[in-house]
């Protein structure tokens, strides 16, 4: 017993650590950097861009990285190109592109305004990739060619596809699908969106990208290197791919300058969330500064892709450092406070300084095939802080080649080839490397552990270290070492190793942007978005470039879909707020309802002239059934089935009989007015309706009676008849026994046909007429004269 209860303790205990640890995997990988990335690959004319952090548009610089956060606008006769892993997007003239999210499970963009062309070559089906417009959102279902139109106050928003699937969902959810040589649009705006599908070749792709098109391959997937990796269209333009005896197939550049050396012919950007990142002013120069290493052999470089095998990450720059205050004893260069770094080496290892994640480390360096044993051991030191033992015995191929500038020059983005300083290769190559890869602040010490701060006074026989005290006679010296001590320092994730931090200000000059923001209005706290009020929706502006091109062909518009149950249709308005007594529609599809009010009040009949009997009014008989019985005189009304109506034709000497209004379901007896009050007016469709009777007022409910209440005082007057009911037989005035059905009697050759009368025909179907007031009446003289004509019978 007691061996069966430490098994199970063993297994519960382990599964939980099992659980533990997946649950502190996905928490970490959460946290993780992402590894896919965009390029600004090209640009023409003025070309604006701001990220995440900011919000005033600088000059858009070709390799600049792009992330979630990041912006892009073209002036109306300017032009920019994105790559992102295989897909090329284009921009025209005044569009505005915005980077939602961007990261290794989706690609969400926002086009704001303009025209982009999209071009996927290696579109994987299981991330979203989506656009977000003003009127909709756009899904890219297969691989293929595509271009999208935002749309303004003026145009529709379109989607065209050349090649490929896609799909449009509008703001209220309906959905269109657009296949290869159609057209989708959107028109209106969210409270009434119109979509159609336009059965026409989308628009070709303007005619200046030809040139572009000559000269990068995005068609063709990489040859020597994984797909994911991002900036690969530019390497055969400019380079050629050799086979090397250690390192297999390379990559040589042509035409670089001389004296050139990788990470030299640009500058440092900050931006988030991996910090400093390098961006090269070659027109090749992205996917060789991210992704893979780089070699010298021969005093030649060459580049050495990432292995096909492994999924490429995106690193900031794959360089090391070295700097601090070893750095500035051994070039005897104080007042700059120098900075330096050199390209890492094949199968040397990248410490990465924004992240703690071990799974991060081990798959940014699985590329570049480092062991696994130096990969455990360099990351144990550095979590140890034990950067400066380990660079004491760290001696990498590249270091001599490194890269000299100030500090204040690194941190304010300027030209790598005009601040760097002239350091001899031999003496830089003695200088201990950084454990992380960030450049170390200027009072950073290599040669002792992180951890340990300087004493305030040292200790007998122990040796100073150096300062960077500048010269006081020199006032170039001072002025240079008063901007290295105003330099903003942080701390690296790992080590907690003092380092640049990002500028609060950097002198850029401003660029153009958008003359019509087209933001997301800000919704309010609590609110539920919806429509165009979703934070994501860009608001429709006013065209800012030219007039999009025409597209001619059958338009298909899309039915209006059944909605979701519980919701109503999201093409329609909301339905008016009911009225008490009004009508319901009739479903399509359904014959209308017999109720017993109309749907709109309609005008009152003219009244009879005085003396002149009111016209008969004959209700067609659609099927004959017996005769209900009538109610006795002063008992409430029974409703009873509603048999077809038989025209009875009036006498000349008497008031034509009530008819009854046709009700489509059982309603509760009428009750008698008060002493006080006149007889409320039935409810009758308008074919029924009674000459002489008004409308109710809007004030008063309709009550769904069958027929007006008799009047109390006179006993004899004619019973009312419920809905569709045959009127009693004239024979009598008095009404027949209870429980005997009479059956109608035939019509007289004075009666009218079943057709419709005349007065029938001036009561239209129920119409939008404002109600009217009801009338007085004088119901005890109109009771008297029927009382008079029974007598004389």
């Amino acid at each position: 017993m007691g061996e069966l209860f430490r098994r199970a303790t063993i297994t519960v205990m382990s599964g939980l650590a099992g659980a533990t640890l997946v649950w502190s995997s996905a928490a970490l990988a959460q946290g993780e950097p992402p590894a896919r990335v965009g390029r600004l690959a090209f640009t023409s004319g003025a070309v604006s861009f701001h990220d995440d952090a900011e919000s005033t548009w600088r000059p858009a610089v070709v390799n600049t990285p792009l992330t979630t956060g990041d912006a892009i606008w073209t002036e109306p006769n300017a032009r920019g190109e994105v790559s992102l892993a295989g897909t090329r997007i284009r921009l025209e003239g005044a569009s505005e592109l915005d980077l939602l999210a961007l990261d290794d499970t989706q690609t969400r963009m926002r086009l704001s305004q303009g025209r982009i062309d999209i071009k996927t070559f290696s579109l994987e089906a299981s991330q979203p990739y989506q656009i977000v417009t003003p009127r909709g959102t756009i899904s890219l279902l297969q691989q293929g060619d595509y271009y999208v139109e935002a749309g303004s106050l003026e145009d529709p928003t379109r989607l065209g596809v050349r090649s490929g699937a896609a799909q449009i969902e509008d703001l209220n959810g309906q959905v269109l699908a657009v296949r290869a040589g159609e057209v989708g649009e959107v028109l209106g705006d969210a409270s009434m969106p119109q979509l159609r599908t336009v059965s026409a070749p989308p628009p070709a792709p303007p005619a200046f990208w030809a040139t572009r098109d000559r000269q990068v391959v995005y068609d063709q997937p990489p040859q020597y290197m994984p797909a994911g990796v991002t900036g690969y269209e530019d390497l055969n333009a400019y380079g050629s791919w050799v086979n090397d005896g250690s390192y297999g197939m390379v990559w040589v550049p042509r035409a670089v300058p001389a004296g050139w050396a990788p990470y030299r012919t640009g500058h440092w950007a900050y931006q988030q969330p991996w910090g400093w990142t390098w961006i090269d002013d070659q027109p090749w120069g992205f996917a060789p500064y991210h992704y893979g290493r780089w070699a010298n052999r021969n005093n030649r470089w060459m580049w050495v892709p990432p292995q096909r095998e492994a999924r490429p990450v995106y690193a900031p720059a794959l360089v090391a450092f070295v700097g601090g205050v070893e750095l500035a004893t051994t070039l005897a260069d104080r007042s700059n406070a120098p900075v330096g770094w050199f390209p890492l080496g094949p199968r040397e290892v990248y410490v990465p300084a924004y992240t703690t994640n071990r799974d991060y480390y081990q798959r940014i360096n699985r590329s570049a095939a480092v062991q696994d044993r130096m990969l455990d051991d360099r990351w144990r030191r550095t979590e140890w802080r034990e950067g400066g033992i380990t660079a004491q015995n760290l001696r990498l191929m590249n270091q001599r080649f490194a890269t000299v500038v100030p500090a204040a020059a690194f941190v304010r983005s300027q030209p790598v080839s005009r601040a760097a300083l002239r350091v001899a290769p031999d003496r830089v190559a003695t200088v201990p490397v950084v454990p992380v890869a960030a450049p170390p602040a200027p009072t950073v010490s290599m040669t002792r552990p992180a951890a340990a701060a300087p004493s305030a006074t040292p200790a007998p026989g122990a040796a100073v270290p150096p300062t960077l005290s500048p010269s006081p006679a020199d006032p170039r010296t001072q002025t240079q070492a008063r901007a290295a001590a105003n330099i903003a320092t942080t701390k690296t994730a790992v080590a907690d190793m003092p380092t640049f931090a990002r500028p609060a200000a950097i002198d850029r000059r401003a660029a153009p942007g958008p003359k019509f923001s087209a933001a997301p209005p800000a919704a309010a706290p609590g609110a539920p978005a919806s429509g165009a009020d979703k934070p994501d929706v860009p608001k429709l502006a006013p065209r800012q470039g030219a007039e999009p091109p025409a597209v001619q062909g059958a338009v298909t518009p899309l039915p209006n879909h059944a909605s979701r149950p519980g919701e109503p249709p999201a093409s329609r308005p909301p339905a008016p707020a009911q009225v008490p007594g009004a009508t319901e529609p009739a479903k399509p599809g359904e014959p209308p309802r017999q109720q017993a009010a109309p749907s709109q009040p309609q005008p009152a009949p003219q009244p009879p002239k005085p003396g002149e009997p009111p016209k008969p009014q004959v209700t067609p008989s659609p099927q004959q059934q017996p005769a209900p019985q009538p109610p006795r005189p002063g008992e409430p009304q029974r409703q009873q089935a509603a048999p077809a109506p038989a025209s009875q034709p009036p006498r000349s000497t008497e008031p034509p009989k009530q008819q009854a209004a046709p009700p489509s379901q059982q309603h509760p007896a009428p009750q008698p007015p008060r002493p006080a009050e006149l007889p409320k007016q039935q409810a009758a469709p308008p074919s029924q309706q009674h000459p002489g009777l008004q409308p109710l007022r809007s004030a008063e409910p309709q009550r769904p009676q069958a027929a007006p209440a008799p009047a109390p005082r006179p006993p004899q007057a004619t019973p009312q008849m419920p809905p569709q009911q045959a009127a009693p037989p004239p024979q009598s005035p008095r009404p027949p026994q209870e429980g005997r059905a009479a059956p109608p009697p035939a019509p007289r050759p004075q009666a009218a046909p079943p057709a419709p009368a005349p007065n029938q025909a001036q009561s239209p179907p129920p119409q939008a007429h404002p109600q009217q007031p009801v009338q007085p009446q004088r119901p005890a003289q109109a009771q008297q004269q029927q009382q008079k004509g029974d007598d004389k019978k």
